[in-house]
């Protein structure tokens, strides 16, 4: 069955930081020009899904906002279906985060100074989730909120347990190094939204009208996207532009269908009959 979709991740795969990695403008624009969906599936919970949209389409690549999926929009579903509209939810998260969960009808708390965490403790028992992501503006009086509402009964909902991020500054600690210590301080085992779970592609395929079987999933990560791929029941394959390098394939028991240096394999005669529009 010939592809009609590519469920690509973001960081390390399309993009480093704010600039594309060599390759992908030209690979990505032919396939589209083929008839071939570009969606795009990131655990990254640092924008919103019309924000992520908006940054490709200045990249230069074709992006409305439906074809995007992100964890957060993935936990304000999530949180909303569980505990309902109007439920208070604490975020340990970058701006876009909280947004998300505002336009699904969420009242996300955010405690980021000492002040703000004194006044606000006195209805930790009010919080019916914590929800992690990426955060490069955490402070300690966040994960004080945290801990609060979470020894008050909240649920832990992380957005994914990535445990690095990869970006143009080198890799840095991701949101499951957050989880993680949320986690141990409170006792509390973390509901995980975003990849290897395939709930995200799921609900984006389903959006588009397009079968598992039709697409190909594209990441930097053997252990998230490449297991959500194959739990999805998607062909799968990784590129070495962000954190698995060629080593890592041979040592790992999870293995892709395709190995690509970059997206610009893409383009290669040996795989142009894979997709809709291409040659035999």
């Amino acid at each position: 069955m010939k592809i009609r979709a590519l469920l690509l991740d973001l960081d390390g795969v399309v993009y480093l930081g704010p600039r594309l990695i060599p390759g992908v403008k030209a690979a990505l624009g032919a396939l589209h020009s083929r008839g071939v969906r570009l969606l795009y599936v990131t655990n990254n919970s640092t924008l919103t899904r019309a924000g992520f949209a908006k940054k490709l389409r200045a990249l230069g690549l074709p992006a409305p906002d439906a074809s995007v999926m992100n964890a957060a929009l993935a936990a304000a579903w999530f949180i909303k279906a569980r505990h309902g509209r109007n439920s208070r939810v604490v975020v340990v998260g970058e701006h876009g985060l909280p947004q998300e969960l505002a336009s699904a009808g969420l009242r996300p708390v955010e405690t980021r100074t000492q002040a703000q965490w004194k006044k606000w403790r006195i209805n930790a028992g009010k919080i019916s989730a914590v929800v992690t992501s990426f955060d490069r503006t955490l402070t300690y009086w966040k994960l004080c909120a945290a801990l609060d509402a979470l020894n008050a009964g909240a649920e832990l909902v992380a957005a994914n347990m990535d445990p690095t991020w990869p970006s143009e500054m080198g890799v840095m600690p991701g949101t499951g190094s957050l989880a993680a210590m949320l986690a141990f301080a409170s006792g509390k085992k973390p509901v995980i939204v975003g990849k290897p779970d395939p709930k995200m592609f799921s609900l984006l395929l389903k959006e588009q009208g397009i079968s598992p079987r039709e697409t190909l999933v594209i990441g930097d990560r053997l252990d998230v996207d490449i297991v959500a791929g194959k739990r999805l029941g998607a062909r799968t394959a990784v590129v070495l532009t962000g954190l698995t390098k060629k080593g890592d394939i041979s040592r790992s028991r999870v293995k892709p269908d395709y190995v690509l240096r970059g997206l610009g394999d893409l383009l290669q005669p040996k795989l142009a009959g894979m997709f809709v529009g291409g040659k035999r």
